[in-house]
């Protein structure tokens, strides 16, 4: 399979699992990712969460174990409305595709990442 280039941030599909407390992402360049809701919440790119600042990701402690809806913003991101009522952060597919615990190795730690 030839990749296009940027595939590796074009989701294919997005599957919530409450039950197991995991978002599941299918990507073009055919990688899977296995997001758990609580590191999603933890890392949430809004202001309210990491401040005005343009900088790393800041860990937000937290207890999420749902997600109630997404919701698809224009063609570059996803809104995610969390089980502790949060729904402000707007992920980009690159955030999100960096936030998979797997692909550490590849683009270092979320704490790391501007």
């Amino acid at each position: 399979m030839v990749e296009k280039p940027g595939s590796e941030f074009v989701p294919l599909d997005i599957q919530v699992q409450n039950e197991n407390g995991v978002v599941v992402v299918k990507w073009g360049d055919g990688h899977t990712s296995t997001v758990p809701m609580r590191r999603l919440r933890g890392f949430c790119p809004c202001a309210m969460c990491q401040g005005h600042d343009v900088g790393k990701l800041k860990w937000q402690e937290n207890k999420v174990k749902s997600i109630f809806d997404v919701e698809l913003v224009g063609r570059y991101a996803v809104n995610f409305k969390f089980g502790d009522g949060h729904n402000t952060g707007i992920f980009r597919w690159d955030v999100l595709r960096k936030l998979d615990p797997e692909e550490e190795a590849r683009w270092g730690p979320p704490e790391e990442q501007r």
